[in-house]
């Protein structure tokens, strides 16, 4: 459960973030920078991992953006080269049990295909979760690994690890799916439940 990244191919980066001036978020109307108890979770494609979390009750808001890597103030075009060792992330701000989070995220997308969801292949899909209670998280996600077993799927590769430096991304994929209802972004759960 780790991704490697060859740090000398990295992409230098920006100096400035890609969205300095955010607008509140287009469905819940508070700011992204809204502070709280708080997890990042990459599974898959952030459009859709999105709409899913901002609908879940005792979400307080939601944004999506770029952790993980070593490529300060990526692009999304930068990302999806895999020259960054980031992962599309949602940062998920929340007021309920952080374990109805990740129980949610595990559920809603496949954490056996490695760097990939469905047809969406490279490192910025890969499954993650950056948290300050990873001593938390990282039992539940074991636990799911052992259940996935049992309906004869491969090992987890989930990774878990201490919070990391979230980078917000560009206006037009925040809240994406409201913005563009007919956009593509499917979830790929497995149908195993915790």
């Amino acid at each position: 459960m780790g991704f490697l990244f060859e740090t000398g191919a990295a992409l230098r980066g920006g100096s400035m973030p890609v969205n300095p001036t955010p607008a509140p978020h287009a469905v819940l109307g508070v700011p992204l920078d809204l502070p709280g108890d708080e997890i990042l979770v990459g599974m898959g494609c952030f459009w859709g991992a999105e709409k899913m979390f901002w609908q879940m009750p005792g979400v307080l808001c939601t944004s999506v953006g770029y952790a993980g890597g070593v490529t300060p103030n990526p692009t999304y075009r930068e990302v999806c080269t895999g020259r960054t060792g980031h992962a599309e992330v949602v940062r998920v701000v929340f007021d309920c049990p952080l374990e109805s989070v990740v129980k949610a995220a595990l559920e809603n997308h496949d954490p056996t295909q490695g760097n990939r969801q469905g047809n969406d292949v490279g490192t910025q899909y890969r499954s993650v979760f950056y948290t300050h209670a990873v001593e938390t998280v990282r039992p539940i996600v074991e636990a799911y690994g052992r259940k996935l077993a049992e309906h004869g799927y491969p090992p987890i590769t989930t990774e878990v690890r201490e919070m990391q430096p979230f980078y917000l991304a560009e206006e037009e994929h925040q809240q994406y799916l409201h913005k563009n209802p007919g956009g593509y972004c499917p979830v790929h759960a497995t149908g195993v439940c915790l």
